[in-house]
């Protein structure tokens, strides 16, 4: 359950203070509503004015963002919700700011009621949110839901109290003016941090070494410039709404000043202070906000050095790449030179293995060829050629031994000379086919290398 404080002061308390907030704020539990009227009794007692509470504020611990993104409800209990409703401490238009996470702000003047009610982004950084009335003439009440970073000690302890106008009725603004000064300082510190970041991005993408190198992964860069991105857009709402708050400020002194335009008529000087601290903290404002507008050209600036990066190296990688590739077309034309050089080799073996067997066969021609010769040797052979057993007188040779020599020796010739012609047109008609084949496939392969390498 939500633990509810409540906190109150009087004229009396700040005076004897030297019209200042106390050093410690001090808050009380909020007891059960049969047994605590803090929301309720609002009277004034004339006889101690001064002493009468002027203030009244109840605290709430904000709660936590839910997974889901759906904005939580009040941290309230239904029965302080419907009281805080009936007596005016928070409006309809009030609980409609609380469900948006954008934040705003609003002064609203309603007869003599004055409202203020603001409310910072929600965007899981601090929060705080504020409703501020006008409860009675000369009572202001509020309801600040808020987190550790807006705590009323960090928000009131020590601050001076300036509207001390004897006639004046007191007003509170003091707390939306607190809640201003501190979410601008507050932003100022999240984009100094944000352009540090992104100045030590920039120099190390311009002085980084390896920023070409193949190992280098840009991813963790382009995840830093979406942390930026984010960042800023972060940082952007809340500017708005600091702008928009300062504003709604200055809006909320005129309708303060109009409702009681006679009694500050004497003395201004409370309104004068106000309004120059509430144009301070918007001129802060305004050179946070410019800041933030050169943020996204410096993230795009990086986003577009990284791509040019990405494309360089890119580059170098596609020209190491058509190195190599004609480094092996290269290899690749000489290993077909060195293929065809093979081809000519295991062609000139097999013309001489052809030679081998075009002689082999040859002699087998031959052999055949000069079986008739044999022939007629073994028919002169006989004993009609040579005499063996002479009689005196008689030769042994006969005499017709010339007729052997004059029909073998020119068929002899004949059939080498036939033989002769006959391989030596063979051997130059192959040689021309050969030498022929040996062109086409040489020019085949020339013609595929050049085509592949567009280079020879």
């Amino acid at each position: 359950m939500t633990l509810l404080r409540k906190y109150a002061t009087s004229d009396t308390e700040l005076e004897r203070s030297n019209w200042r907030f106390p050093a410690a704020i001090k808050l009380r539990p909020l007891r059960d509503l049969e047994d605590d009227d803090f929301l309720t009794d609002h009277t004034i007692d004339r006889s101690y004015d001064d002493a009468t509470i002027r203030f009244k504020l109840l605290a709430a611990d904000a709660p936590r963002v839910r997974a889901d993104g759906e904005t939580p409800a009040l941290p309230l209990p239904d029965d302080v919700l419907q009281v805080m409703r009936e007596q005016g401490w928070i409006s309809a238009e009030y609980e409609h700011l609380w469900r948006r996470n954008g934040g705003g702000s609003a002064a609203l003047a309603s007869g003599k009621v004055l409202s203020f009610l603001l409310q910072t982004p929600r965007d899981e950084q601090s929060f705080c949110s504020l409703s501020l009335v006008n409860i009675k003439n000369d009572l202001v009440g509020g309801l600040i839901v808020h987190d550790i970073n807006y705590d009323l000690d960090a928000l009131l302890k020590g601050q001076a109290y300036l509207n001390k106008h004897a006639k004046a009725p007191r007003d509170f603004t003091i707390l939306p003016f607190s809640i201003f000064m501190h979410h601008v300082d507050e932003t100022f510190i999240h984009v100094q941090r944000l352009s540090q970041r992104i100045t030590v991005t920039e120099h190390e993408l311009a002085s980084s070494e390896d920023v070409l190198e193949e190992s280098r992964e840009f991813k963790e860069d382009y995840k830093r410039l979406n942390d930026f991105n984010l960042e800023h857009l972060r940082l952007s709402t809340r500017s708005k709404f600091e702008l928009e708050l300062g504003e709604n400020l200055h809006k909320y002194i005129d309708q303060y000043c109009q409702l009681h335009e006679l009694a500050l008529s004497l003395d201004t000087s409370y309104v004068d202070d106000l309004r120059e601290k509430i144009n301070q903290q918007l001129r802060y404002a305004n050179q946070v906000q410019h800041d933030l507008e050169f943020i996204p050209k410096r993230i795009k600036n990086q986003s577009k050095a990284i791509f040019s990066f990405i494309a360089q190296r890119d580059n170098k990688t596609t020209i190491e790449l058509a190195k190599i590739n004609r480094r092996i077309a290269e290899e690749t034309r000489k290993d077909n030179l060195l293929n065809i050089e093979i081809a000519k080799s295991t062609a000139q073996v097999a013309e001489e293995t052809r030679q081998d067997s075009a002689a082999m066969k040859t002699i087998a021609v031959l052999t055949l060829t000069f079986l008739p010769g044999t022939g007629i040797a073994s028919f002169f052979s006989m004993n009609n050629m040579f005499n063996f057993n002479p009689d005196e007188g008689e030769s042994i040779v006969s005499g017709w031994i010339w007729l052997y020599f004059a029909i073998t020796v020119p068929l002899t010739i004949l059939i080498f000379a036939l033989w002769g012609l006959w391989f030596k047109v063979s051997q130059r008609r192959y040689t021309i086919r050969h030498e022929e084949g040996l062109r086409d496939v040489e020019k085949e392969l020339k013609l595929r290398v050049k085509s592949a390498t567009m280079t020879w």
